[in-house]
């Protein structure tokens, strides 16, 4: 199950709520100053609903069962009485603001004109597929809103807020929130924020919250941050819910936050001594300050000096247990480290991390695996160190990066010697192979190219006497596209043949690239400047310092932007969702702040444009001011974009809060709680919906509704009249799963392609100036051309095939280019859904447009005419085989003339007749679209476990495997068997359809369910653990589809030895019985007679024994007692004659 976590009846305790988590107390930065209303969104826990200021950290993760109480109350309400209604620990409470204007009078005014906040969460995805299920999953919930505590005046409606609850997903850590309106009221611009569980943060005694890594300092002490270099800030995209930033000068603190800056925690660090066991390396000068720092999914790497550690984050959704560390770990211990190198990516269900050693292992990397909390470090190369293996005497490795794709090593190495001096060169490492190969020397000095904007280096062009000095190398995945880069900047795209670009200037020297991996790259040197490339362009532009910088920061001190000022630092510079920020420290009035702010990297090259490209003209007595846009259209629109969510792989749900009856409209602590616990379900339902046999609906709430759907008028009716318990009322139609999500305009954020898939758009330019000309042909004819010319860029163009046809409409100036991407079924075998996906990317290209043409939204300007996207080639995430027991049911009903179930019914696993033929069918279900069909392909049936009883399944060894379901197999093991010819390659199995012509069940002497003991007067049961696969034998898809389950089979024969021994007990116990009978029968008359004659002696003896053991000891009684003798004698005499004549009578 994977989400949410749903304890079970014995492990479910009770929860009180918790309260309030740590508080964003330090190094909250301003908001932005934006003219316009902008959504905030905050966590809060349940005991702090309706107070002002409140803020809490995400550090909680187990679900409450306090909402349970809320679901009992509900009579006559569509839930089910018999769940466990459980809740997440934290709401997010939405607010809007808007400069200059009361927060509280604007909320009102939104609540009383219609407005309700949408609220849009997205789970990102875990590393470890293996142990979790991949899945693009969203839910979108309605905001609710709550009065705040506190009196408020009887004219005016009080201060409110919106609650939503924050849920949580086994298996994520990183939720993204986009908050959005619903289209009534006061127009609010769509705002998103990162709500990250921090599992680095512990509640101490009393409930406070600590940090586990260090101690959490209160003061931002200028030489912090003052005239300090900036540094990078290294993670693994897309999965660290915690980002943390070194290089804190003499301290051995980092900057520690969970929402990417938004607001940050000073923290420092617990570590035993920054120089305990240095003193072997070959290091003159040491310092506590922690120079690398890296951020994985759960764990925290540090470097100080030439020693490494980590720390494990408590992520008891990722690990299902505490795996947190007590401490930091020093790792390494023996080992020099110079240099820690991130790898942005995981790949294969891990992360990773690099080490670069110094001292007696120079030459070395030791490649770092995170998998499931656990870390493992193996030195590479494995036979001989680099330097061996380039045959060198001298060498030094001063960058790596791992090529997850390739399973490659792509190692900076320095040789020094003694007679040529330095020179650099790109090794490559293969770690499957373990082959070692020189894949580029780089130049000694610069190339020479003067006039160019590029330059192939192809080995025979002139060079400067200014050296080459390279310092690192960059990666992107996506389009396989590499970076060189020091006192220069090399650019290659297929790792062999790079390219120069001029537009950087030799004279300074990079520290550090930020790669967006969605085609844009930031640059900074080591004297804090900042550039700025377009990847697909050859043009690097400089934004800071730049004319440009310096028109909008005029601008925005006008404004008076409290994000300036005039002493300033810059802390570091990183991407988030495609958008380049600064983490600067300002100095304003003697008091010092960290802020994290945008760089608008489209205003400044408009600003920069407008610079240089402006034109004096003297018309009449004046002059006039032009400027020439060089952007060569003026509309680009994208049209015809296809439904998303095929593409995307993007799972939706919808829930919105249950209807309050309260004239106000306001909700209550109860219908929040109730709210709590119906999005826990539907998600919970979403998870436990991934199982073997297929529902007859294809959704995973026709469970929840299915035996409420026929009374919804009846829960209305009483919602109509104010009845419903609890006064709440819950809309069944209100909590569904969404398949047909619309395209919004613009591109998908990821394309997902199985084999053969296509995605196809079109791209509406309007034409600036003259657009068209005329070519002649042969004749006298002409052929019209457009001057717009659009161009793709493939990253792996033997995998992805691009066609671009251009309509021309000459009546509009404009053209109309139709794009289609197709998938070359050429790059990919066949992998389980969403796992080993192959990355590439496909660039749109306006040929002239890079860094010229932009447009104007709300929002700000926004770069046109590249537009890059990031492609998955495999089997999408979302698809899965199912049994279709509905209709396997149905057509074994037919085909075999009759059904018979077991005696005892479960209607979740039906049973099937041993003798009758078997005929399995499969659905292959989309859980992104909805899409529900029968799986058309072939695959390999397998019995891989089985026992007589659930208890006692067992599973098969690989050689069980083969004898119990192969052809082949002589030993009289099978236990199932086919009409059908086909088998595969080996030829090992049969191949099946769903045209097939069924199984027999054969059972044979030596297989396991042979000769199975019942347990009762009925047949004999077996379960067998079925394997269906079709990895190998369908070549329709790239998807390896594999489904287990478990098949009853009911009426299974008797091996003929324990049906003759059963038959001979079952005979010899009959004829016992009637043996018994007949001899009951027999002497019964005996024994009757038998049982009266001593009856009657019996009798007699009492009678004699009374009378002569009788005394008289009075006369009074004397007579009395002869007479009862009399009496008694008479009797007796009357009983003998009467036994006498029934024997004389008897023969008769």
């Amino acid at each position: 199950m994977e989400t949410p976590r749903r304890p079970s009846a014995r492990t479910r305790r009770l929860q009180r709520p918790l309260p309030a988590g740590p508080r964003a107390r330090r190094g909250r930065p301003e908001g932005y100053a934006l003219p316009w209303r902008r959504a905030r969104s905050d966590l809060v826990e349940f005991t702090t609903v309706g107070k002002e200021g409140e803020s809490d950290r995400f550090s909680d993760q187990e679900p409450l069962d306090t909402v349970d109480s809320m679901f009992s109350q509900l009579v006559d309400a569509p839930i089910n009485r018999d769940e466990k209604y459980l809740g997440f620990p934290y709401y997010l409470k939405i607010n809007y603001t808007c400069k200059g204007k009361s927060s509280e009078a604007l909320v009102r005014k939104g609540h009383l004109t219609g407005l309700k906040p949408v609220v849009l969460v997205t789970f990102q995805s875990p590393v470890n597929f293996h142990h979790w299920k991949i899945e693009q999953l969203q839910i979108q919930m309605e905001a609710a809103p709550f009065p705040n505590k506190g009196g408020c005046a009887t004219e005016e409606v009080c201060a409110m807020s919106w609650y939503t609850p924050m849920p949580v997903k086994n298996g994520s850590v990183l939720m993204r929130v986009d908050v959005s309106s619903n289209g009534l009221g006061p127009f609010v611009p769509k705002q998103r924020f990162q709500v990250n569980i921090n599992g680095f943060l512990q509640r101490q005694q009393g409930d406070t919250p600590q940090f586990t890594v260090g101690n959490e300092l209160f003061h931002l002490i200028p030489r912090y941050f003052v005239n300090v270099p900036s540094r990078p800030l290294w993670y693994t995209v897309d999965q660290s819910p915690v980002l943390i930033l070194g290089g804190i000068p003499e301290e051995k603190s980092i900057l520690l936050t969970d929402t990417s800056f938004k607001d940050f925690f000073l923290v420092e660090l617990s570590i035993d001594s920054c120089w305990v066991g240095s003193f072997y390396c070959p290091h003159p000068n040491f310092t506590a300050t922690i120079y690398d720092a890296i951020a994985t999914e759960s764990i925290l790497f540090i470097r100080q000096n030439q020693l490494v550690y980590y720390f494990t984050g408590t992520y008891i959704t990722l690990h299902e247990s505490n795996r947190g560390s007590g401490s930091w770990v020093r790792v390494l211990a023996k080992e020099c480290i110079k240099k820690l190198c991130p790898v942005h990516f995981h790949s294969n269900g891990s992360e990773y991390i690099m080490a670069l050693t110094t001292g007696k292992n120079e030459g070395y990397v030791h490649f770092g695996t995170i998998t499931d909390g656990r870390v493992s470090f193996e030195l590479l190369p494995r036979k001989q160190s680099v330097c061996q293996g380039i045959q060198v005497v001298n060498c030094s490795i001063t960058w790596a990066i791992y090529m997850e794709d390739h399973h490659r090593l792509l190692l900076l190495v320095e040789i020094e010697d003694p007679a040529a001096g330095k020179r650099f060169q790109v090794v490559s490492y293969d770690l499957v192979s373990d082959y070692l190969a020189i894949l580029y020397t780089i130049p000694e000095f610069i190339p020479d190219a003067r006039g160019l904007e590029f330059l192939m280096i192809l080995g025979t062009e002139s060079y400067t006497n200014f050296p080459m000095v390279p310092k690192g190398m960059s990666y992107n995945p996506y389009n396989h596209m590499l970076f060189i880069w020091g006192n220069f900047l090399l650019q290659s795209y297929d790792n062999e043949n790079f390219i120069y670009l001029l537009d950087f200037p030799k004279e300074l020297s990079i520290k550090y690239l930020v790669n967006s991996f969605r085609g844009e790259m930031a640059i900074v040197t080591e004297t804090e400047e900042i550039w700025y490339l377009l990847e697909g362009s050859h043009r690097v532009y400089k934004l800071f310092p730049s004319e440009g910088w310096e028109v909008y920061v005029s601008l925005q001190r006008m404004h008076q932007s409290s994000l300036h000022a005039p002493n300033e630092t810059m802390v570091t510079l990183f991407y988030e969702d495609s958008k380049l920020y600064q983490l600067v420290y300002l100095i304003n009035d003697q008091q010092g702040r960290l802020v994290k702010r945008l760089v608008p990297v489209e205003q400044l090259l408009m600003y920069q444009q407008l610079g240089n490209r402006y034109i004096l003209e003297r018309q009449g007595g004046h002059l006039t001011l032009s400027f020439s846009n060089l952007c060569p259209f003026t509309v680009m629109r994208l049209r015809d974009l296809p439904n998303p969510q095929i593409y995307t792989r993007q799972e939706r749900y919808r829930a919105r809060p249950p209807r309050v009856l309260e004239a106000s409209g306001f909700h209550t602590r109860n219908s929040l709680a109730v709210y709590q616990g119906l999005v826990y379900y539907l998600l919970w339902l979403h998870s436990k919906y991934y199982k073997p046999y297929a529902d007859p609906v294809h959704d995973p709430t026709w469970r929840w509704w299915k035996n409420k759907k026929q009374d919804h008028h009846y829960y209305f009716y009483l919602a109509s009249n104010w009845q419903s318990a609890g006064n709440v009322h819950i809309d069944m139609a209100s909590y569904e799963k969404i398949y047909d999500l619309k395209a919004e305009h613009e591109l998908p954020e990821r394309i997902f392609l199985d084999k053969g898939a296509s995605y196809r758009f079109s791209i509406f330019l309007s034409v600036r100036g003259h657009s068209f000309k005329s070519e002649a042909q042969s004749g006298f004819s002409f052929y019209l051309r457009s001057r717009l010319d659009l161009g793709l860029v493939l990253a792996h163009p033997h995998c992805i095939e691009a066609v671009v046809w251009q309509e021309l409409l000459i009546n509009r100036n404009s053209v109309l280019f139709w794009v289609t991407l197709s998938d070359k079924k050429a790059c990919f075998d066949q992998g389980i859904s969403g796992h080993h996906l192959m990355k590439t990317s496909m660039l749109i290209k306006v040929v002239g447009s890079a860094g010229h043409c932009f447009q104007n939204t709300y929002q700000g300007p926004r770069m046109q005419g590249n537009l890059m996207v990031p492609m998955f080639i495999g089997c999408p995430p979302g698809k899965r085989l199912a049994f279709d027991i509905t209709y396997t049911l149905q057509y074994n009903r037919q085909q075999n003339k009759h059904y018979f179930d077991c005696v005892h019914v479960d209607r979740e696993m039906p049973c099937f007749l041993f003798r009758d033929i078997f005929y399995p069918f499969f659905l292959i279900q989309d859980l992104v679209t909805g899409d529900s069909g029968s799986f058309q392909g072939s695959y390999v049936l397998k019995v891989v476990g089985g026992g007589p009883t659930l208890d006692t399944i067992k599973e098969y060894s690989e050689e069980d495997i083969y004898r119990y379901n192969s052809p082949l197999d002589k030993t009289d093991s099978l236990i199932w068997t086919t009409r059908n010819a086909t088998t595969t390659e080996d030829p090992a199995f049969n191949i099946l359809s769903h045209q097939s012509l069924g199984i027999e069940w054969l059972c044979l002497e030596n297989s396991p369910c042979h000769d199975t003991i019942p347990h009762s007067i009925f047949a004999p049961e077996f379960f067998f653990k079925v394997l269906v696969s079709n990895r190998g034998v369908d070549k329709s898809t790239y998807c390896d589809y594999q489904l287990t389950f478990l098949l009853h089979i009911h009426g299974l024969p008797l091996s003929a030895t324990r049906a003759l021994f059963i038959l001979v007990v079952s005979a010899s116990i009959f004829l016992g019985l009637v043996v018994l009978y007949l001899i009951f029968c027999l002497l019964l008359p005996v024994m009757m007679k038998a049982c009266n004659i001593l009856r009657w002696k019996i009798n007699n003896l009492i009678a004699s024994e009374s009378y002569y053991s009788s005394t008289s000891s009075s006369m009074i009684f004397s007579s009395a007692s002869r007479t009862r003798s009399r009496i008694g004698s008479r009797i007796s005499s009357r009983i003998i004659s009467k036994m006498a004549e029934e024997k004389t009578a008897k023969p008769e």
